[in-house]
């Protein structure tokens, strides 16, 4: 039998606490993206309750109100240059999905896409990333480039609504995915957050325009669920 000193013990310990890169939201130890610590106050509460659809609203799926840890950890992904968050952010909005998805049968998962200018500065597209985390725990199927952002548009928390919906106009296409061969079935949007809904509508009607069905929205956070 091979026998562990404590000495043997300690070093284990201290080259694992080495190896493990900081929290980005508390700069402790992290085994994984986040530290267990920061983890587990993004998840406190209760995941919110689908929204079906209406006659003006599309049907949305969100894991968490848009506020206190989760708002500092998609900040954090985004503006600070924190990619890996987007795993186990979608790996949670997968498991609402496998719980409570919107629709019997299996959409194909398209997330919102950013111009080309803005995903160049930034690295990557954040929405694509939790996408391909959200599919790999719920099985679905990505569509990547299913939309384009075909023009430059203004921050949307910056403009009101009226404004917002006037910044978003014309603002999508179908994206080569969906230019070579349309889909049988319907289309997932994906997003980190859900605010007014108006991003999403705008996608969902260039969708609808050239014939294909959107059942909903799934998203990380939402601020409204009226």
């Amino acid at each position: 039998m091979e026998y562990i000193s404590h000495f043997d013990v300690l070093v284990k310990a201290a080259a694992n606490l080495f190896l493990q890169r900081p929290c980005p939201l508390c700069d402790r130890p992290a085994p994984q993206s986040l530290c267990p610590t920061c983890w587990q106050q993004i998840q406190r509460g209760a995941p919110l309750p689908p929204r079906q659809a209406t006659p003006t609203a599309l049907s949305v799926l969100a894991w968490r109100p848009y506020q206190g840890p989760l708002k500092r950890a998609i900040a954090t992904l985004k503006y600070e240059n924190h990619p890996e968050l987007a795993e186990p952010l979608g790996q949670a909005l997968g498991q609402v999905w496998r719980q409570s998805p919107l629709t019997g049968k299996a959409p194909i998962v398209v997330p919102i896409p950013m111009f080309a200018a803005k995903q160049r500065q930034r690295g990557f597209n954040q929405a694509v990333l939790i996408a391909r985390a959200f599919c790999l725990k719920t099985g679905l199927p990505l569509a990547r480039q299913g939309l384009l952002r075909q023009r430059d548009t203004a921050p949307q928390f910056t403009l009101g609504l009226t404004a917002r919906q006037q910044n978003l106009s014309g603002a999508f296409a179908l994206g080569p995915a969906f230019q070579r061969r349309r889909p049988r079935r319907s289309v997932l949007l994906l997003d980190d957050i859900y605010t007014t809904g108006t991003t999403v509508q705008n996608a969902a009607t260039e969708l609808r325009r050239c014939g294909i069905s959107v059942c909903g929205v799934a998203t990380v956070a939402c601020t409204v669920m009226e």
